[in-house]
């Protein structure tokens, strides 16, 4: 990473677009089959439970959009700290203060890809969690997540 240069790696809410639009796709489909034509209009059954259901998983799909998206999280990497942003507030952890930089690989599977990073903090009961691939651009945030364990490393040896 360049000297005094920070990277800034934003969440990731494409999950949350994709399952409102198949929820509503859904939603719609069903409706109209389970709906009826008579003389030139079109009802749709709102009574039926799978309508509901559907409906339901449709309005919790967009609340789950809206909070996400308005959260504005952000991780910016930087040579000697990490800056956790959302939009109510800025958490920043220094170099010194972490005491190690684990990367959990996927057991599932033989692929050679990163579940978690672990981040241990001095005066913190548990490590703080974070998944790469719910952030943008994950294999740079990995790249820079190892350039910041092995400045811990130097650190400490």
């Amino acid at each position: 990473m360049e000297a005094n240069q920070s990277h800034e790696y934003h969440y990731k809410v494409d999950f949350y677009w994709k399952s409102l639009a198949m929820y509503g796709a859904a939603l719609l489909i069903y409706a109209t089959f389970k709906g009826s034509i008579e003389e030139k209009t079109l009802t749709i059954a709102i009574t039926d439970p799978i309508v509901l259901l559907l409906a339901c998983f449709v309005a919790l799909s967009a609340i789950s959009l809206f909070i996400n998206h308005h959260a504005r999280r952000v991780i910016a990497i930087t040579e000697d700290s990490i800056i956790f942003k959302n939009r109510f507030r800025e958490r920043i952890v220094k170099l010194h203060d972490i005491k190690s930089i684990i990367l959990v690989k996927d057991r599932r599977f033989k692929v050679n890809t990163l579940n978690a990073v672990k981040i241990k903090i001095h005066g913190r009961r548990r490590p703080l969690r974070l998944r790469p691939s719910l952030f943008d651009h994950e294999e740079a945030l990995i790249a820079d997540l190892k350039a910041l364990k092995q400045n811990i490393q130097s650190l400490k040896g």
